[in-house]
């Protein structure tokens, strides 16, 4: 399946790239690994309500939205889920 990442979604994964390599890269890694085997091992959701036709996959304390159309998976926007981080 090819990937396509959004301009978004670009952005943030440079973001976090700049702060923490080793989560950008495990993030690049789960999309690519999702894009080969859909039906593998993963934390994927369909979303609810007006996001219904997207779904979203969560890498450790992240999430990425994203649609799969005609053989493409398309990476619209990639961040910190803020449930996790607020103690």
């Amino acid at each position: 399946m090819e990937i396509l990442y959004s301009q978004k979604a670009e952005k943030q994964l440079k973001k976090i790239f700049k702060s923490n390599r080793e989560s950008a890269l495990r993030i690049i890694k789960t999309i690519e690994s999702y894009a080969e085997n859909p039906s593998g091992s993963f934390n994927v959701k369909i979303l609810k309500g007006k996001m219904a036709s997207f779904k979203r996959l969560r890498v450790g304390d992240y999430r990425i939205m994203f649609d799969e159309e005609d053989h493409i998976l398309h990476i619209y926007h990639v961040s910190i889920d803020r449930r996790v981080t607020n103690d």
